[in-house]
């Protein structure tokens, strides 16, 4: 084994030479506090396939992993960082580190891959390593979509499972106060929800005394500057403009003609940034449910942020009193969002439905042969309207979840054979966990 790679992985990987460094290392990745995720890694780790962590930046990716290693005998860890040039030199051959690692590091057992979308053939590596056929566990954390996922898709057909990591959940973070009284829990899920959607769910953001400047630095940061930095952004300042303008379109309909025009920069500009916008986790467009009528619309695409916290800071907006707010109705759906997006079940797709008349469902959910319709109120209490019942006549869900503000509890009805069931925002989750199972 080249020496040079062998005195960097020791100097990556203390514990071989000294066992106690391990804790010391698995403290160092934890941070306190420390709120457990939902997202189960022990479950995921197949013999034969790789574990695929993906998510945006600072989400606590690595954090995950490192809690799932503490369990483990030091020996039986190696960590490869990216990151580091020589790490990268050395995974260019993927059968030299399957050698290298059976003759140096013969009693590991777990791999993991960190930042894995700074390799130069991500997919090819791992798919190496699970081709060896090794009782090695792989784990593999990443923060762009494209340069992971887009890569790996081909490569590691059969030979991975992907698992995504967003920001903090409602569910986690009230978990984490652990209330014993029912009473106290329905108070705190109100207050979290409502500080969620001003503050976003980041668990550095959170926890930070300064959570709004710490905003700001995570925007100036990761999305600003890294963004540009990695994808050679020659308009920097175009850029900025971009995301401050889709900061204030959540929720509405893209049309990149009228934001170029708007901006001052070219459509394809427009396309080309809000694709690498998607490929870091910063914001989604959602697509338009195309049932197959005549009368819909299914090209334009809706913006909705990943983080309403990103979303608020772009705008510099952080008024913590939701009735005041004007965009209390773009911050509910956005919330909606965000939880759909962090616990819908594998398989499930988010869209949302508009026909050319102007009827409306806020989000489709579209899991197989199954559809589920998803309509959000900020406040007050949700009614069957005229855009509902026309998606209801035309598509007949099984269920449509009506979203209304933060009081009352649940009761439930039928139109047609289409079952709808009133909750509060905070029963969201519940609710998609109770009625929502994974699609094969």
């Amino acid at each position: 084994m080249d020496t040079e790679i062998l005195d960097r992985l020791l100097l990556l990987n203390p514990w071989f030479r000294h066992p106690p460094a391990f804790a010391t290392e698995c403290r160092r990745h934890i941070p306190q506090p420390f709120v457990a995720r939902r997202l189960a890694l022990e479950d995921a780790l197949e013999a034969r396939r790789a574990c695929l962590v993906v998510g945006p930046r600072q989400v606590g990716k690595s954090s995950l992993v490192w809690s799932g290693l503490q369990s483990m005998q030091p020996d039986q860890v190696l960590v490869l960082q990216a990151e580091e040039p020589l790490v990268r030199r050395w995974a260019q051959s993927p059968v030299q580190v399957v050698h290298d690692i059976e003759s140096e590091f013969p009693t590991v057992r777990r791999v993991f891959v960190e930042e894995a979308q700074q390799l130069d053939e991500a997919g090819l590596f791992i798919k190496g390593l699970v081709d060896a056929h090794r009782d090695w566990e792989i784990v593999v954390t990443g923060s762009s979509s494209y340069h992971l996922l887009a890569r790996t898709r081909e490569s590691l057909a059969g030979r991975a499972i992907r698992r995504q990591l967003l920001p903090l959940t409602l569910g986690e973070l009230v978990d984490f106060e652990a209330p014993a009284v029912p009473a106290v829990r329905t108070q705190l899920e109100r207050q979290v929800a409502a500080r969620q959607q001003i503050l976003g769910a980041y668990p550095g953001v959170w926890f930070h005394p300064e959570p709004e400047r710490h905003l700001g630095d995570l925007v100036e940061a990761f999305v600003l500057r890294d963004a540009s930095d990695r994808f050679a952004i020659r308009d920097p300042q175009g850029f900025r403009r971009l995301l401050v303008f889709a900061a204030g379109q959540v929720g509405q309909m893209m049309n990149y003609s009228e934001w170029a025009t708007n901006l001052g920069v070219s459509a394809a500009t427009v396309r080309a940034w809000v694709g690498l916008l998607e490929e870091t986790w910063v914001l989604r467009q959602v697509p338009a449910f195309a049932g197959g009528r005549r009368n819909e619309i299914t090209a334009a695409g809706r913006v909705h942020f990943y983080d309403l916290g990103i979303r608020n800071a772009l705008l510099s907006r952080f008024e913590p009193a939701l009735e005041r707010r004007a965009d209390r109705g773009a911050l509910a759906e956005g919330w909606v969002f965000t939880t759909l997006a962090k616990v819908l079940p594998r398989g499930w797709d988010i869209h949302y439905w508009r026909s050319k008349g102007g009827a409306e469902v806020d989000f489709v959910l579209v899991g197989g042969d199954r559809l589920v319709g998803v309509e959000v109120k900020a406040s007050g209490r949700q009614r069957v309207t005229r855009s509902l019942r026309s998606f209801v006549e035309a598509y007949q869900p099984e269920l449509v979840m009506l979203v209304a503000g933060f009081d009352g509890g649940r009761r439930e009805e039928r139109l047609d054979r289409t079952r709808l069931l009133h909750i509060p925002l905070t029963d969201l989750e519940r609710a998609i966990e109770e009625h929502l199972a994974p699609v094969a």
